[in-house]
């Protein structure tokens, strides 16, 4: 397939970046190198929009998937475009390294991947991301309902029921916001929590 008219870029940090920008891997793969292009340190890098530049140019059946990479790790899905859908921002949340960086990394370090893909593949791959999303707020259920158990005066009333001061809410939100900050992934890692 010949390159489809698509462009990148990452919200707040570049202007549009054009398809032949990328490296094309094969026929329906493309490699942008993020890190030697745009910042050194791919973790500035927080959201990237993909858009087609004319519409109708892909197959009706097929759409572009994005995916990120580090350190020559696997590639992880975060969404797609199609002639349906022709534009999207989304968000970067690049996987952790396998070694803890001291420094910002080199070039080729942070990669973003384009492919043609069947628009079957993307609707399943789309129903994963939701289902992690799903995941995700459970996580923040636990964490409030853990928080307000945590509170010395509450009380059972009922046998479902609990009694927690009218407040707990603001301070189970700056609690969590505070926490959010310092480490972004601290309510996925615990996977086994929920």
């Amino acid at each position: 397939m010949a390159q489809p008219p698509f462009a990148i870029f990452f919200t707040g940090k570049s202007y549009p970046i054009p398809a032949n920008s990328f490296a094309q891997a094969d026929a329906t793969h493309w490699v942008f190198d993020a890190t030697a292009t745009v910042v050194p340190d791919y973790r500035e890098l927080k959201e990237v929009a993909i858009f087609l530049t004319q519409p109708n140019v892909l197959p009706p059946d097929v759409g572009l998937a994005l995916y990120v990479s580090i350190g020559g790790a696997d590639w992880s899905y975060r969404g797609f475009v199609s002639n349906a859908h022709p534009s999207d921002v989304l968000p970067l949340s690049w996987p952790e390294p396998q070694d803890p960086l001291l420094a910002p990394p080199g070039a080729g370090f942070a990669q973003i991947g384009v492919s043609v893909e069947p628009l079957a593949e993307l609707g399943q791959k789309e129903g994963a991301k939701l289902g992690a999303k799903e995941e995700f707020a459970k996580c923040v259920g636990l964490d409030l309902f853990n928080f307000m158990q945590s509170f010395g005066g509450v009380q059972a009333v009922g046998g479902d029921k609990l009694l927690v001061p009218s407040n707990v809410l603001d301070h189970w939100y700056q609690r969590l916001s505070n926490r959010l900050r310092r480490d972004p992934d601290f309510l996925t890692r615990r996977k086994d929590a929920v």
